[in-house]
């Protein structure tokens, strides 16, 4: 595993991919993952792991019963409260990932999948590192909504999307906010380390929700609308009020860049 991503010889990193790719081949594989997950200390072996986990669910969503993919969700999200914090960053991102990408994919198939937020506010009142992943899954899973994959048709993306938009876009921009206001009283007690984390991801959040594309189409890059920020009418007493563009211009006066 640690020959694929740290070896400098471009022939040995080919004949590891080789090797490794059997893990990701076949839906027979899923339980391996995860005891490779479990059970392996090697931060190579469980980005390996999560890598195959997620292309086999994506892979093989639609053989899975509601319940088996109900319960990968909830696997992930288990793992991550309980190793997230100690495991190598580019690991618990992927797993992140992985959350983001099996909420989407059955965001119309119950209401066990919609109630992410719920799952994830778990994580924002542990431990400052529990904060700094819960804010991360949920931009993730903003990101995630936000973009047309492959495995959809633009129909089903957008009918997704706009779901989401409405039922639960909202309530996370809210959790940024907030999240900034206490940051900013000191109600979060944390140390100086851990507070620009906090602000950065909490700000990364409010950013991803203010970007999305409430209207359902993709704007081009190039285009001037780019700077129009679409926002639903219901957001408007928030998005007016003094107080969140205050928020915002304090929090740029206090910090030091970059930012």
């Amino acid at each position: 595993c640690a020959t694929l991503y740290t070896s400098p010889d471009a022939a040995e990193r080919s004949a590891a991919e080789a090797a490794l790719v059997q893990l990701s081949s076949t839906p027979e594989y899923l339980p391996q993952c995860q005891f490779v997950l479990d059970h392996s200390k090697y931060a190579y072996a469980q980005l390996v792991a999560a890598n195959a986990l997620k292309k086999l669910l994506v892979q093989s969503w639609n053989h899975l019963t509601p319940s088996q993919q109900l319960d990968f969700r909830n696997y992930t999200l288990s793992y991550l409260a309980q190793r997230g914090t100690s495991i190598e960053p580019f690991v618990s991102s992927n797993l992140v990932q992985i959350v983001a990408t099996v909420t989407k994919l059955g965001w119309s198939s119950g209401e066990e999948h919609k109630a992410i937020v719920q799952e994830v506010s778990k994580f924002l009142h542990a431990t400052t590192g529990h904060l700094v992943l819960g804010l991360q899954l949920l931009q993730q899973l903003v990101a995630e909504m936000n973009m047309a994959g492959n495995t959809r048709s633009l129909t089903q993306q957008r009918k997704v999307s706009a779901s989401f938009r409405d039922t639960a876009l909202f309530q996370i921009l809210q959790i940024g906010l907030r999240t900034l206001q206490q940051l900013s009283t000191g109600a979060i007690p944390c140390s100086g380390d851990e507070e620009p984390r906090i602000r950065e991801q909490s700000l990364s959040l409010c950013l991803s929700c203010l970007g999305f594309d409430f209207i359902g189409t993709t704007l081009d890059e190039a285009s001037e609308e780019m700077g129009t920020v679409q926002v639903p009418s219901s957001w408007r007493s928030v998005m007016e009020e003094a107080a969140t563009m205050q928020l915002f211009f304090d929090i740029y006066a206090a910090s030091s860049a970059p930012i």
